[in-house]
C-alpha cells in the first residue's frame, strides 16, 4: 500500500515539474534572450551577422529539459519512416550549400520545430493555463511597447532576460515612423523587429480568433484578442495591419447573419482604427530596399536553380552583389517563398510544395476551417517579410499554432 502510495506521488511530482516547464515554455515563446556563438563562419565582409551565428536560448533549454521528461514521445518521433526520409532529404541540402556548418545549424532548428510541433500535436494542453501563460507575457510586450513608444527607447533592466534589447531614436538602422508630424520610435517590446512583432500576435490573434476550442475562457481568450490587435495596431507593420483587416473581414462577414448591425459595427470600428495608423510614414525608402533584396533573390535563384544555397546560406550568395543601402543589406529577401527557392533550389522547393500540399489532402476532411485562416495570415505577411523563417519566436510560434490546430482537428 506504502508502495502505491509512495509510486502515485512520485508520478504527480513529475507530471507538475513536466506541466511547469511546458507552460514555462509558452509564457517564453515570445522571447529572444539568449548567447550567440560567433564563427568565422558568421561573418560577411567584415561585419558579424546574427543570423549567421548559432545561437542558445533560454527557451531552448527549456525544451531541452521538456524532451527529457518526454523521452518516449522523443522516441516515437524519430522511429517514424517519413521522418528518417526527411534527414536524408535535408543531408542533401548540406552537400549543396556554400557553407555547410550554417546548413548543418539550420538542419537541426528545422528538427526542432519539428519535434515542437509534433509535441504540441500529441501532449494534453491544458487550454486554460496556456492562456493564462500567454497573457501573463503578453501583459509584459504591451508594457513594453508604450513604453518603447512612448519614450523613445528601450526600458532595459530585468526585461533584459526577456530579450530586450537596448536602443533609442537615435540607434543607426532603427525602424521609426511618422505620426501627425511626430518621430516616433516603432515598438520592438522583446522582439528584434516591430514587423516581427506585430506578425507574431497576427497569427496568434487568428489561432485565437478561430479555434472554438478557446470560446468557454470567454474573458481571456477576448483580452489576449484584445491586447493583440493592440499590438498589431501600435507597431505600425502596414503589411500585419492590411493582414489583420483581411482576416477580420473574412471572419465576421462569414457570421453576418446572426447579428448584422453587431458584426457590421465591429468591423467598422476594425477599419477606423487601423485606417489611422495606416498613414503613418515609415522608412521613405523601404520599397526600394526591398525591391533591390527581390531582384538580389532572382539573381541568386538564377545563379542556383536547381539545388539553392543551401538552408540558411542566403546571405553568403548575397554578399557577391554590390547594395545601395549598406546598413540594410545583411538581410534576407523579404519573402519567404523566394527565400526558400534560393537556399532550397527549385527541385527541392516544389518537392517540398508537393509534399505540405499531398499532406493537407490527406487530412482535407479532418482539418477545421482555422487552419485556412492561419495559412492566409502567413501568406499574407510572408509575401512581404522573412521572419517566419529567420526569427527565433515566430519560427517556433508556427511548430506550437500548428501542432494544437491539428489535435484539435
Amino acid at each position: 500500500m506504502n508502495h502505491q502510495t509512495n509510486k502515485k506521488k512520485s508520478n504527480l511530482i513529475f507530471f507538475k515539474i513536466q506541466n511547469f516547464f511546458l507552460y514555462l515554455f509558452i509564457f517564453l515563446l515570445p522571447t529572444q534572450f539568449g548567447r550567440h556563438f560567433f564563427f568565422s563562419f558568421s561573418y560577411i565582409n567584415g561585419l558579424r551577422v546574427d543570423y549567421l551565428a548559432p545561437t542558445l536560448y533560454l527557451i531552448d533549454i527549456i525544451f531541452f529539459l521538456i524532451i527529457i521528461f518526454n523521452f518516449r514521445l522523443v522516441y516515437s518521433f524519430f522511429k517514424q519512416k517519413k521522418i528518417i526520409f526527411l534527414f536524408l532529404f535535408l543531408s542533401l541540402n548540406i552537400l549543396f550549400s556554400l557553407s555547410k556548418p550554417i546548413a548543418f545549424y539550420s538542419i537541426l532548428k528545422v528538427i526542432q520545430f519539428l519535434l515542437i510541433f509534433y509535441f504540441f500535436y500529441k501532449l494534453k494542453i491544458n487550454y486554460n493555463f496556456f492562456l493564462l501563460s500567454f497573457l501573463s507575457i503578453t501583459i509584459i510586450e504591451v508594457f513594453l511597447a508604450f513604453y518603447q513608444l512612448k519614450f523613445g527607447k528601450s526600458f532595459d533592466g530585468f526585461f533584459y532576460f526577456l530579450g530586450e534589447r537596448n536602443f533609442n531614436l537615435s540607434t543607426p538602422g532603427i525602424a521609426k515612423t511618422s505620426f501627425f508630424g511626430k518621430e516616433l520610435l516603432r515598438p520592438y517590446a522583446t522582439f528584434s523587429h516591430p514587423n516581427s512583432l506585430a506578425g507574431f500576435y497576427l497569427l496568434f490573434y487568428t489561432f485565437l480568433l478561430t479555434n472554438k476550442n478557446f470560446e468557454r475562457y470567454f474573458l481571456l481568450r477576448n483580452t489576449l484578442l484584445f491586447l493583440s490587435s493592440v499590438l498589431i495596431i501600435f507597431s505600425f507593420s502596414k503589411v500585419a495591419i492590411i493582414s489583420f483587416l483581411i482576416i477580420n473581414f473574412i471572419f465576421y462577414f462569414q457570421k453576418i447573419k446572426s447579428c448584422r448591425l453587431c458584426l457590421l459595427a465591429k468591423i467598422s470600428v476594425f477599419f477606423s482604427i487601423s485606417l489611422i495608423f495606416l498613414f503613418a510614414k515609415g522608412d521613405p525608402f523601404t520599397l526600394e530596399k526591398r525591391k533591390e533584396l527581390i531582384l538580389n533573390s532572382l539573381n541568386i535563384i538564377k545563379n542556383f536553380p536547381l539545388f539553392g544555397v543551401g538552408l540558411g546560406n542566403y546571405l553568403f550568395a548575397q554578399k557577391d552583389f554590390s547594395p545601395s543601402f549598406p546598413l540594410f543589406f545583411n538581410q534576407p529577401v523579404h519573402n519567404i517563398f523566394l527565400l526558400l527557392i534560393a537556399e532550397l533550389g527549385l527541385l527541392f522547393f516544389i518537392f517540398t510544395l508537393f509534399f505540405i500540399i499531398n499532406f493537407f489532402k490527406k487530412k482535407a476532411k479532418k482539418i477545421s476551417s482555422a487552419i485556412y485562416y492561419l495559412i492566409t495570415a502567413i501568406f499574407l505577411t510572408g509575401l512581404f517579410d522573412h521572419y517566419w523563417l529567420t526569427l527565433k519566436q515566430n519560427f517556433i510560434l508556427l511548430a506550437v499554432i500548428f501542432g494544437l490546430t491539428l489535435k484539435r482537428s
